[in-house]
């Protein structure tokens, strides 16, 4: 099999098993997640636009934001452990391989800034010299300047230690935050020059380091790994990944509220599953992020759109119980919960009133700041009322869907 067939055939498995899962997660709340925010961040941005003060440093966090997204420029290699015995002894055949993990690196890279930009060209336009002429130089510059650290992190990586590596990465972010000034200020002259000396230094130096450094091969499969966990991190928070190991935390103060439940059969999963959240880094992470991130936005949102506060109200307690599911599946890969001689329709019934009681805390805490803003009375007694109605129909009507299409809590 030639190097490009090799990179084809792991890219095409790679996105395989990537499409199956945003399958599952577009199934369990994905979309209307996304939908959600798009209509969120539409509605927003041209007040938060008007509520930005003038003196608001918008020079300084967007070529900061830039810079770091330049320099941030990981390599998709697709390598397995086995390629640490088996391509080893063909690193000098693997120049195709090579190219093309490095342009598929550079294109999807490329695309992140290219609709981070697009997302902000607003507020550039409106604060700074530029136009949408600039905007578009702005953007062609950026994209080259990815391709440039991609390649300087492509050489980079074959540094022995990870201090050396660091070290580059910090000066590469230092040369970009240069770049990056200079082109929000549409300062071509300076940006020019700053390019040029890029690329003298990637001629003079980065080259030389492809030529006396071989590849460290265990530093590729490590960073894969790292991508891939990451991946599965995020799917996991909407559907359940068998590849991802949960951290687990103490939380004391939390896990003993359980013990209070009465020691009968039908709480057997109440408490197995009120345990399991209290200690797992995933459950108790998410649930407090989004209270966190829905109660900022009710907070922050503008008295003329009062009503929006009801639809983030739902949004977030419909959000927080699809990513809360996967607890139902937790324990499967385990033995002992199966000899239990407890039914799954009690099994069901626990999740059902640990899931009730968390949606309702959080009903209860989005309706104290909504209580806390200027808006009028009623729109917290709504969102009190808006947070139960989704909180009960989610729990006694979407779960139950969502259950009966794996009854016996095996994993998908």
């Amino acid at each position: 099999m030639s190097p490009v067939d090799l990179w084809r055939e792991r890219a095409q498995d790679y996105w395989s098993v990537a499409i199956r899962y945003i399958r599952l997660m577009a199934n369990s709340g994905l979309m209307v997640a996304t939908y959600g925010t798009l209509l969120i961040i539409g509605l927003y941005y041209q007040s938060f636009l008007d509520w930005l003060p003038a003196d608001f440093p918008v020079l300084q966090i967007l070529t900061v934001l830039f810079a770091f997204l330049l320099t941030r420029s990981p390599v998709r290699t697709f390598v397995k452990e086995g390629d640490l015995v088996f391509l080893l002894p063909f690193e000098a055949h693997m120049a195709p391989y090579i190219r093309r993990s490095l342009l598929y690196s550079w294109v999807f890279q490329s695309a992140v800034i290219f609709f981070l930009l697009f997302l902000l060209a607003p507020l550039y336009i409106e604060r700074m010299p530029g136009d949408t002429m600039a905007l578009s130089i702005i953007m062609g510059a950026l994209i080259l300047g990815k391709l440039w650290n991609v390649l300087a992190e492509w050489g980079e990586l074959r540094q022995q230690f990870s201090v050396s590596h660091w070290r580059h990465r910090w000066l590469r972010f230092v040369v970009n935050l240069v770049l990056v000034f200079f082109l929000l200020q549409t300062d071509w002259g300076f940006a020019v020059a700053t390019a040029m000396i890029m690329m003298v230094v990637f001629v003079v130096y980065y080259r030389q380091m492809y030529a006396n450094h071989f590849l460290k091969w265990e530093t590729l499969l490590q960073q894969e790994h790292r991508r891939l966990n990451a991946f599965y991190r995020f799917a996991n928070a909407f559907t359940d990944v068998r590849h991802i190991k949960s951290p687990v935390h103490r939380r004391r103060w939390l896990a003993n509220q359980f013990d209070r439940v009465n020691h009968r059969k039908a709480n057997t999963y109440i408490y197995l599953y009120g345990k399991t959240f209290a200690r797992s880094g995933d459950y108790f992470g998410v649930f407090i992020r989004l209270c966190l991130v829905g109660g900022l936005l009710i907070y922050a949102s503008p008295e003329a759109w009062e009503w929006l506060v009801v639809v983030i109200v739902g949004l977030f307690i419909y959000m927080t119980g699809a990513q809360l599911v996967p607890l139902y599946a937790h324990h499967d890969i385990l033995l002992w919960p199966f000899i239990y001689p407890v039914p799954n329709s009690t099994r069901r019934r626990a999740l059902q009133s640990l899931l009730r009681g968390l949606l309702l805390v959080q009903t209860l805490w989005f309706t104290v700041v909504a209580a806390l803003t200027p808006l009028p009375v009623i729109i917290a007694v709504l969102t009190a009322l808006a947070g139960a109605a989704v909180s009960f129909y989610f729990t006694e009507f979407r779960l139950n869907k969502i259950v009966e299409k794996n009854p016996d809590g095996k994993r998908p």
